[in-house]
């Protein structure tokens, strides 16, 4: 199962945590106080990070408090897989967070969500400093994130360790009354949220939200190219000596000694030399992280486009002839059903 962070206001986590139903919004209000809808492209990423998460997935809730510290509550898992549906719910009168998925305390884990448990975020950051978690570098929004409020991390060690401190410190920081849950159905307006990848082909992140979505479903399209995958991120934290992040990031588990790691950058149209470059570059950058074994794992990299240059095809080809820690993986997609979907093949 998979593991998400869920950012939101605490106004809107009063209602959230009592009906199980998660939004994310699709505008801003400007300056002058008039609402405006996110590009087609921030929408994307929106559906992008969201169409991974699978139900039983684990779920934490960051929480931006008015006063004080935010803090990170959990520990829940999803009820109901990524939808649409415009029904209003919270007290907005401009914004219905369309973009939902509903979940419920975790049944191993009740004790917790019954009594809010949580962490305040310089204690998720001590973790990020002490690279226990490796798949983030902030919680905040950041230049050039897009509208990122759903964050995919590692699903084994990094939810432990955020479980670990939720436990550390759950006489401490807790409500004094039970929290009473009180779940929400879905409306007859909901459509799954799959339904809204479209204009493949034309947006980078629309080609990224449809490989998340066939990574959840172990699409064969994409297994048969990339093998069985055990766990998948999407703007995953690249490396601690710089703030860049990958596309996607692909582990294998092949036994309990060796892991494949696959590092995919996603292009809209064509991979260049600069392309290869910097998967490369990717590539390097990861293998230094402490948690690959270079003795046993492998990092291979990935670059998935609509067409390749010559010379990224045959560098690749006669690479991989040779005896190197990890392949580069080459996959051209085809855009079909009006953009709605997309043929993988595989190039190198």
């Amino acid at each position: 199962m998979g593991s998400f962070i869920c950012s939101m206001s605490e106004r809107d986590w009063i209602i959230t945590r009592v009906k199980g139903i998660y939004g994310n919004k699709e505008g801003n209000i400007r300056g002058d106080g008039t609402y405006r809808e996110f590009s087609p492209s921030t929408k994307y990423s929106i559906i992008r990070d969201l169409v991974g998460m699978k139900k039983g997935d684990n779920v934490f809730f960051h929480v931006l408090t008015n006063y004080g510290p935010s803090k990170v509550y959990g520990i829940y898992i999803v009820r109901e897989e990524p939808f649409y549906d415009n029904t209003k719910i919270w007290n907005d009168s401009q914004e219905i967070f369309p973009y939902r998925f509903l979940f419920e305390p975790h049944p191993k884990y009740e004790y917790l969500c019954n009594k809010g448990a949580n962490i305040e975020v310089v204690d998720f950051y001590e973790l990020i400093e002490q690279r226990k978690i490796w798949t983030l570098a902030t919680l905040e929004n950041e230049r050039n994130i897009e509208a990122r409020s759903v964050r995919k991390i590692e699903s084994e060690k990094e939810t432990k360790e955020i479980l670990r401190l939720l436990h550390r410190d759950f006489r401490q920081r807790h409500d004094k009354t039970k929290i009473e849950f009180c779940s929400i159905s879905l409306t007859r307006n909901y459509e799954y949220l799959e339904a809204y990848i479209q204009d493949i082909g034309r947006y980078e992140n629309s080609i990224k939200a449809l490989l998340m979505y066939k990574l959840k479903k172990n699409d064969v399209s994409i297994t048969n190219i990339l093998g069985s995958i055990n766990d998948f991120m999407n703007e995953v934290f690249i490396a601690q000596t710089t703030r860049k992040s990958i596309d996607i990031l692909c582990i294998q588990n092949n036994d309990l000694k060796s892991k494949k790691y696959i590092i995919c950058e996603v292009k809209t149209d064509r991979c260049r030399s600069d392309s290869l470059s910097q998967v490369l570059y990717y590539v390097d950058l990861f293998k230094r992280k402490e948690l690959v074994n270079l003795c046993s794992d492998i990092v291979f990299g990935c670059l998935i486009g609509k067409r390749f240059d010559t010379e990224v095809l045959e560098f690749s080809k006669k690479r991989n002839k040779q005896n190197i820690n990890g392949k580069i993986i080459l996959i051209e997609y085809n855009p079909y059903k009006n953009g709605t979907d997309a043929k993988l093949r595989r190039l190198a």
